[in-house]
């Protein structure tokens, strides 16, 4: 078995405080990165700091918000004046404002887009150039199934997870160009991160015979492993997401099916597409588009055109 190692790799992984962000630093500085340690709250990065060190690890603290372009660039500073470059942005720094879709304000919608979306954006960015010079990088997004699958009383929190995702794969494409893999988490553990503002009705969709079955399976620890071989240079695998708790390891995608083409284009109507959406549902044939130009040769094959196949 091949070992994943992360000797003389500078790691940046943003809220990494607590729950989920220390785990993957402990792990990360366990196998040999040096990590920066990134939580606007002193206490809570100082403390993972002194835990890496305590297991004779490299790190650093940053205290800076990833919400900005400022913020994020000084990130990415600390880890080159303290450690010489960036090899890989563990975008992980986020939180939630629960509540239903009308009692949610515009503050509860900019906050949630501001560290998620803005956040992972501003960060990979400011170390994307460093990356790309060298032809090597490594990103991991932190979407949610929240955000793919959906989850009652968190449509603000969806929106920016669903959006982490597909700034993934955009970023995912352009990192192919220049040797920096883009891939994203979909992790379930027990954190902070509804501390003191529950998810509404969560018990109602979540039966306790399930949970009382899964919590001792619920640890941060068990996410840890597969950000660390996302992180690593032993990662082969680019603009890819994964569902990942509970000792699980499970891919997502998005897919799109064969479809139907309509035969007639100057008689088409609702009434048609209506009576043929059992084959335009089918899951019996699929692909999953890597960009939207593999969607696009699929579409053309599907009209019939041989060299688009």
């Amino acid at each position: 078995m091949e070992q994943v190692q992360l000797d003389g790799q500078v790691t940046i992984v943003t809220g990494a405080g607590r729950g989920l962000g220390r785990a993957h630093s402990l792990e990360l500085a366990r196998r040999g990165a040096a990590v920066v340690v990134n939580d606007v709250s002193r206490e809570h990065a100082d403390e993972t700091v002194t835990a890496i060190e305590a297991a004779a690890g490299r790190a650093t603290a940053s205290y800076d918000s990833v919400a900005t372009p400022e913020g994020a660039r000084a990130i990415v500073e600390i880890a080159r004046e303290r450690f010489g470059t960036v090899d890989a942005v563990i975008n992980n720094a986020g939180f939630m404002r629960n509540g239903y879709l009308e009692d949610l304000t515009p503050r509860h919608l900019r906050e949630m887009l501001g560290v998620h979306i803005e956040g992972s954006f501003y960060v990979t960015q400011a170390a994307w150039p460093i990356m790309r010079e060298k032809g090597y990088g490594r990103v991991v997004m932190t979407s949610s199934a929240g955000g793919l699958f959906a989850m009652e009383g968190e449509s603000n929190y969806a929106a920016a997870k669903g959006g982490c995702y597909g700034l993934m794969k955009a970023l995912a494409f352009e990192g192919s160009l220049c040797g920096i893999a883009v891939n994203a988490i979909l992790p379930m553990a027990t954190t902070t991160i509804t501390e003191g503002d529950p998810v509404p009705d969560y018990e109602r969709f979540y039966p306790a015979e399930i949970a009382e079955f899964l919590a001792p399976r619920r640890t941060t620890d068990l996410v840890s492993p597969l950000v660390a071989y996302l992180a690593s240079p032993s990662c082969s695998v680019n603009s890819e997401a994964y569902s990942v708790g509970f000792g699980r390891f499970a891919r997502v995608f998005v897919g799109e099916t064969r479809g139907w083409v309509a035969p007639d284009l100057g008689s088409l109507s609702a009434e048609e597409v209506a009576e043929h959406l059992d084959q335009i549902r089918d899951l019996d044939e699929y692909t999953v588009p890597a960009n939207i130009f593999d969607e696009v040769r699929w579409i053309a094959a599907s009209l019939g055109m041989p060299a688009a196949s």
